[in-house]
Parts: C-alpha cells; sequence; structure tokens
C-alpha cells in the first residue's frame, strides 16, 4: 500500500474505528516504513490544548453602574473630608476665639478688702462667650465678685476660686455690666 493512504488512515488507526482487515495492514506497513512509524508515534503524543481565556463582555448598564458607584463613594469621602475639616475648624475656633475680657485690679495691701470697681464694664456680645469668668490660678485666696446692670442693681454675686470657672449664665448677653471686687491686692479676671 501507498504511504498516502496510510497516512489517512492513522487516525483511524490510532482511535481503533477501522476494520480488523484494515487494522492489519496498517501495522504491516508500519513494520516496513519508518517514515509511516514516525508519523504514527507522533500522532501518539498527547496533544495539549492550551486553556482559551475567558473574556466576560462588559455590559454598558455595568459600566455605568461602575462609574456610579465610583462617583458616589468619592462624593462621600468628599463630604466626610469636608464635614471632618470643618469640625477640627469649629473646634478651633470655641477653643480659641472667644473674645476674652480681662479686668485686672490692683490695690494696696490695706484696700485688700474692700469692694472696688473695675475700670470697663464687661458685655457678652458674642455668641461664643460662654458667660464665665476664671480666676488666675496664681491668685491665693477666692474673690468675691458683684454684677451690677445699668442702673446699678445688683444682679449676681459669686465667689470665684483660683483656676476654676465660675458661670455667669444669669447674666443676658448685649448688656453691659459693672464688677466690683474684693479680695487679694491683684485679682486678674477673664471672662470668657
Amino acid at each position: 500500500m501507498r504511504c498516502e493512504v496510510i497516512q489517512d488512515l492513522l487516525p483511524l488507526y490510532q482511535d481503533g474505528l477501522c476494520s480488523p482487515v484494515t487494522a492489519e495492514l496498517v501495522r504491516h506497513h508500519l513494520a516496513e516504513c519508518p517514515d509511516c512509524a514516525r508519523a504514527a508515534e507522533r500522532m501518539r503524543e498527547t496533544v495539549r490544548v492550551e486553556p482559551v481565556p475567558v473574556i466576560r463582555a462588559e455590559s454598558p448598564f455595568y459600566v455605568y453602574q461602575k462609574k456610579a458607584f465610583l462617583r458616589t463613594l468619592l462624593a462621600v469621602l468628599v463630604t466626610l473630608a469636608v464635614c471632618f475639616a470643618a469640625f477640627c475648624g469649629w473646634q478651633y475656633f470655641v477653643e480659641n476665639y472667644p473674645p476674652r475680657q480681662i479686668v485686672i485690679s490692683r490695690v494696696t495691701v490695706e484696700e485688700a478688702d474692700q469692694w472696688r470697681q473695675a475700670e470697663e464694664p464687661v458685655v457678652f456680645d458674642s455668641i461664643f462667650h460662654r458667660r464665665e469668668v476664671i480666676l488666675d490660678a496664681h491668685c491665693e485666696q477666692p474673690a468675691d465678685l458683684q454684677f451690677r446692670d445699668e442702673n446699678g442693681d445688683l444682679v449676681l454675686e459669686v465667689t470665684a476660686l483660683p483656676g476654676q470657672a465660675v458661670s455667669l449664665e444669669a447674666l443676658e448677653r448685649d448688656r453691659p455690666y459693672t464688677v466690683e471686687m474684693r479680695g487679694e491686692p491683684d485679682i486678674f479676671l477673664r471672662f470668657v
């Protein structure tokens, strides 16, 4: 038999699909022809098939949904950053801005137990005022304070301890109050 016919029959022979007579003819030819035997040997080798990568076609809706999610995430992050910055600014402003009014009184030791009037009235004219008074922590004794309105009527009387804040919530905003104090020769008051 001719080699071309045997090579055409080799796939059937390898898979065992040819008749026994044809298989005997192919076997006999392969024993005599080295070229066809090599061709049969190459057919017996396992064929490696590379896996085909799965390509996912992205739908326009998926792309839109992904972009919308990223925009939403970015908007949330920017909003959080702005809120955090505003909160930090507010905290800094509240802690450092409230206009403070400072009242200092210095008298001789003999006059220390007498009531004396501050030079300037106290006015809580900012919404950031907490309406508190703090006696300097370096003072050794408490100071007695009286607050009088523009008519001279006594509105509030408190005792301030060194380094501690005393609430002045009874005083109204945007009204001037005259401060009278009694205590050590040197009194340093801070109104916040």
